[in-house]
């Protein structure tokens, strides 16, 4: 016997209660039946899950118990309409969550509607994640416009040293373009005499050494070779490593710092402009009374003797040389000079530095002492910078002790330290001190005591010592206070040094 569509629906009539016990009494989702009233009539285990309700707690009440209330579903199943969409229903603890739902009118044999059958589904999970993926695209759009936007270059680099994502920034900084870079290796921007110095500090990052800040040399597409800072530090996403680099293009701020160092030297060069007065008026007057007197001896006596003459002539030529080499020296510490280091000698330094003012310096009744090294003490510096910082600290060494009397030492010395050796020059004086409550201060930018200072020659002094790979503090004295430098000795110091330990000259 076949079967027919007869067959089949009459079947369905008879099953129809063992079918909604045995299917969709264990249905998954939430199955609901009511009538054209709203009164739920059935309340399935998927039911039961979904809104926390026990079958008897609900069954014979309003659907409106499941907040169900917008839209009007039950006008739409009246006028024999089905519902599909999104809305929002509540459990028995009071939390509203959105569903899908999908109501159809329940008919009789007639096709009459009678009733409601509806399936729910909860949208917590998907709108939640929904929510979760529209917050990552919105904080990727956010990360890639901030990054895009930041005025220093970001580079990240992989295991192997390859460009994989660099901004916006940094083709301005190197002027390539974005398909010319990724893929590259990093030191194909860096120049030659720099790319060993840079490839160390990537391997340190690469073995988990933490993270480096450096300046280093990048060359752009048009061949200029560009000073740069850069801050590295290693970079993981899931099981990949690498390194990002940010990357400041900082020769605006060298030209600046130079010119900052420039005014600093000429307000310095202001202050001494007497000093120096003095110092070149005693030999200029001493050789203006030498030639005043063998005039005299010429105009009155006619001849002079030779021994004499020759004695007079000596005198005018060191006066003389003493003139040019005072200015020389003011001349070649008030130009713009290269920042080139080259090897130096701190007490040839410290001398040099010392003819502009120490004549000026006894003339206040303060003594300068020199207690140096028993040897020559190489460092590489800037002579003219570096002088710049013996002037300024002897200065507010003096400016500390008047107008008393006072003594102002210079001390030269050499440490271990940081598994290296250093060079150190102490300069004391037996002035006021510094107050303690202004010490952690005396080297902010702008800051002074001084009724006429700029608060920039300490602040200039410590970046030159810095700049120079040293360090600058302060400490007061029983009796006054003491400035240190300390320098890294240059290798021709570590050959003098090795394998003794030097004693202080005192």
């Amino acid at each position: 016997m076949e079967l027919g569509w007869e067959q089949i629906i009459l079947g369905f009539k008879r099953t129809t209660r063992q079918f909604l016990d045995d299917i969709v009494e264990n249905l998954s989702e939430s199955f609901i039946v009511t009538d054209l009233k709203g009164k739920i009539v059935f309340f399935n285990r998927g039911s039961e899950k979904l809104f926390l309700y026990q079958p008897e707690e609900v069954v014979g009440k309003h659907i409106v118990i499941l907040g169900a209330i917008q839209p009007n579903v039950l006008a739409e199943i009246r006028n024999g309409n089905t519902f599909r969409g999104e809305i929002l229903l509540r459990r028995k603890s009071g939390e509203s969550f959105p569903a899908f739902v999908i109501c159809i009118p329940a008919r009789d044999e007639d096709g009459r509607t009678v009733g409601m059958i509806g399936a729910a589904r909860d949208l917590t999970r998907e709108k939640e994640k929904e929510e979760a993926d529209r917050e990552i695209a919105r904080l990727k759009e956010y990360n890639e416009n901030l990054i895009a936007s930041l005025n220093d270059g970001i580079q990240i680099i992989d295991e192997s040293g390859q460009i994989t994502y660099i901004n916006k920034r940094f083709e301005e900084i190197i002027r390539y373009a974005r398909d010319e870079i990724i893929g590259q290796h990093y030191g194909t921007f860096i120049a030659k005499e720099a790319f060993a110095r840079v490839a160390t500090f990537m391997d340190e990052i690469k073995e988990g050494k933490g993270k480096k800040v450096f300046e280093t040399t990048f060359v752009t597409k048009d061949t200029r070779k560009i000073r740069v800072l850069v801050s590295s530090s290693s970079l993981r996403e899931g099981e990949n490593k690498g390194i990002i680099n940010v990357i400041t293009d900082v020769t605006e701020i060298n030209i600046l710092k130079e010119e900052l160092f420039q005014s600093e030297k000429m307000t310095l060069l202001g202050k001494l402009a007497g000093e120096i007065a003095h110092e070149i008026n005693n030999p200029l007057g001493g050789l203006i009374i030498a030639t005043q007197m063998l005039i005299e001896d010429l105009e009155k006596k006619g001849r002079i003797q030779k021994k004499l003459l020759l004695k007079e002539l000596k005198e005018m030529e060191n006066d003389a040389s003493r003139c040019r080499r005072v200015i020389g020296k003011v001349l070649n510490f008030a130009k713009k000079v290269p920042v080139e280091r080259t090897t130096l000698d701190i007490h040839s330094m410290i001398e040099d530095a010392l003819l502009l003012i120490e004549r000026q310096v006894r003339l206040e009744n303060i003594t300068i002492k020199r207690r140096f090294f028993d040897t020559e003490i190489y460092i590489r510096g800037n002579s003219n910078n570096l002088q710049q910082v013996i002037i300024n600290m002897v200065n507010n060494a003096r400016e500390a002790i008047l107008p008393d009397r006072g003594e102002i030492v210079l001390k030269t010395y050499v440490k271990d330290g940081d598994r290296r050796q250093w060079a150190y020059i102490e300069i004391s004086d037996t002035g006021k001190g510094i107050p303690r409550d202004i010490m952690d201060r005396i080297f902010d930018s702008f800051f002074t005591t001084k009724a006429n200072g700029t608060g920039l020659g300490l602040s200039v002094s410590k970046r030159i010592i810095e700049e120079h790979g040293g360090k600058l503090f302060a400490r007061n004295l029983p009796g006054g206070t003491s400035f240190s430098i300390g320098l890294p000795l240059a290798q021709t110091s570590h050959k003098i040094w090795a394998g003794r330990e030097p004693d202080e000259k005192r």
